[in-house]
């Protein structure tokens, strides 16, 4: 018998949601991913462990402290509107601690960059001169950005990319959600190893 002073064991995805100041639909998707452990009722409704929510929020309190007081920036670098936005939505569900900009192309972006340079560069590079870019990416330290190159059709230009920069990984458009979030989870393991060894 529960005692009225008593939390349960498992909770609503609204609650679940408002717990992790996250959307009701990303409490979804994050059980889905198996970031969070749930299970169903009878009547088809979901039941969240707040063990999982606990875990999930310890680590995020774990990452605060390794990411130097200062969240994972992505900047979005998307002609289409409606696919900068689709993505824009998606990386916001699967990081929703990070700070994510869209712009609609390279000159907005800088423009709106300041002195601020994002962690991970995510660009459609249909119909950029891909050998000029490589030209001058040695003309400017880039500090670590991860960067993401979409393309409609990665297999065409492919050959082109090997003047890019090592880093420069190269997806299909849309980008595989799994694909994209392994990425950028990657790319932050690591930066924060590397500041543990420094």
């Amino acid at each position: 018998m529960k005692t009225p002073n008593s939390i349960p064991d498992t909770c609503s995805t609204t609650e679940a949601a408002r717990l992790l100041g996250i959307s009701v639909r990303a409490a979804q998707l994050w059980v889905e991913n198996g970031m969070l452990e749930a299970w169903k009722t009878p009547g088809g409704h979901r039941r969240i462990l707040r063990s999982s929510i606990n875990q999930v929020l310890d680590a995020r309190h774990d990452n605060d402290g390794a990411h130097d007081d200062r969240r994972l920036a992505i900047l979005i670098i998307e002609g289409n509107q409606a696919e900068r936005e689709a993505l824009g939505e998606v990386l916001r569900e699967l990081f929703p601690e990070c700070k994510v900009q869209l712009s609609q192309n390279a000159f907005e972006s800088l423009l709106s960059l300041g002195d601020e340079t994002p962690d991970v560069v995510i660009a459609d590079i249909d119909g950029l001169d891909l050998a000029a870019l490589g030209d001058h990416q040695g003309d400017r330290p880039r500090g670590g950005t991860l960067l993401i190159a979409l393309a409609s059709d990665p297999a065409a230009i492919a050959d082109q990319c090997r003047h890019l920069p090592g880093e420069f990984v190269l997806l299909g458009k849309p980008p595989a959600r799994d694909e994209m979030q392994g990425l950028i989870r990657a790319f932050r393991q690591g930066r924060q190893n590397h500041r543990r060894k420094a």
